[in-house]
């Protein structure tokens, strides 16, 4: 009698258990990537380099989802930038240790709502119209927006003066309406100041077969504490930010176009090139996916920055091209190579082969 109640007992325990995972799920992924390079910024001198995150910066991720029933779902999102080259976390050593994102929300018919640092509509506008995606060594796109990476220049500079996610943010995000979905963005100031204004930014994306459209409007506001890492990381002025996007997959080739235009309020941007401040900037990129073999992709770009400011302007202009091979689904070898060239400086360069991963 007691050994069938103990067998009636253990059968409804796992019948709970098995219903509570199928509720709710946690999830480890990442991206992993080493190479090996040379490397010169237009201001500075060639270096050789076994450098971790040419093509995409390596990271460690765990998410999660709860089914809370009504077909709302519980969400989360926690991501730690790595340098698989040394182990630091690359981006922000000194910094918060979930520096590449931070989120908890919730999701349903309604779409999806996020409290934390999450990816600003700018951000994955730069990175899903360029062949390069979030390089930061081979993406003009993605140089031009952040300055950052291998080759990146004390006399360049990032246009867009804030950070790929927005700390401190609520994000929205809508359902998809018969191709056509929306992100709205916004950080309150955080401060007592009446000097200081919040931030908010709009994404609008189309999605039909082999097109792919999406444009972005920001207004960053006078604050920077709501928008970036930490005050040791701020971008001190305000900037408006209109941005299209555009792709086409042809099948035998797939394209790429973008334009961005940026301007700046009244403590202009930081000195570039020849100038000593900037009032305006504009970004504009042209580039190629062209498929090979059933492994390889041939991959191509071209971009350049406009800088202006009363009187004068500087440009910087950025080609990479580049081939990818895929040995597995998850694996692939790359190499790459670019060239930068800023005005009142010589020529900047970047080749490196490497090996990247994805779990």
């Amino acid at each position: 009698m007691f050994a069938k109640k103990n067998l009636v007992a253990a059968a409804a325990l796992l019948a709970l258990v098995g219903a509570a995972q199928a509720q709710s799920s946690v999830k480890l992924y990442g991206y992993l990537e080493m190479g090996v390079g040379s490397y010169k910024a237009v201001d500075g001198k060639t270096t050789t380099k076994v450098e971790s995150g040419n093509m995409m910066t390596s990271f460690i991720g765990f998410s999660g989802s709860e089914d809370l029933g009504g077909g709302l779902k519980a969400e989360f999102a926690l991501e730690s930038f790595i340098g698989v080259d040394t182990g630091e976390n690359v981006k922000n050593q000194a910094k918060q240790f979930w520096s590449r994102g931070s989120w908890v929300g919730l999701s349903g018919g309604f779409g999806k709502v996020a409290l934390g640092q999450y990816d600003t509509p700018l951000f994955v506008a730069g990175l899903s119209y360029n062949p390069f995606g979030s390089s930061m060594t081979f993406s003009p796109t993605m140089r031009h927006f952040y300055n950052l990476g291998s080759t990146s220049s004390a006399k360049a500079v990032n246009v867009s003066k804030s950070d790929t996610g927005w700390v401190n943010s609520l994000t929205y995000e809508t359902p998809n309406y018969a191709g056509f979905t929306g992100t709205l963005q916004y950080a309150p100031k955080e401060s007592s100041s009446g000097a200081d204004s919040s931030s908010y930014t709009l994404g609008a994306a189309y999605n039909a077969g082999p097109l792919s459209l999406m444009a972005v409007y920001g207004d960053s506001g006078k604050t920077t504490a709501a928008l970036n890492q930490s005050a040791a990381d701020a971008y001190p002025t305000e900037f408006k930010v209109a941005s299209f996007n555009a792709s086409y997959d042809f099948g035998v080739v797939k394209a790429f176009g973008q334009f961005s235009r940026f301007k700046y309020g009244s403590d202009s941007l930081q000195p570039v090139g020849n100038l000593t401040s900037v009032d305006k900037a504009s970004v504009w990129q042209l580039g190629v996916s062209v498929p090979v073999t059933a492994s390889g992709t041939v991959l191509a770009s071209y971009g350049a920055a406009k800088y202006k400011q009363v009187g004068d302007d500087a440009s910087d202009k950025i080609f990479s091209v580049g081939y990818d091979h895929a040995l597995s689904k998850r694996t692939s070898a790359y190499t790459a190579f670019t060239t930068e060239k800023l005005t009142g400086f010589k020529g900047g360069r970047a080749f490196a082969v490497g090996v990247k991963h994805t779990f």
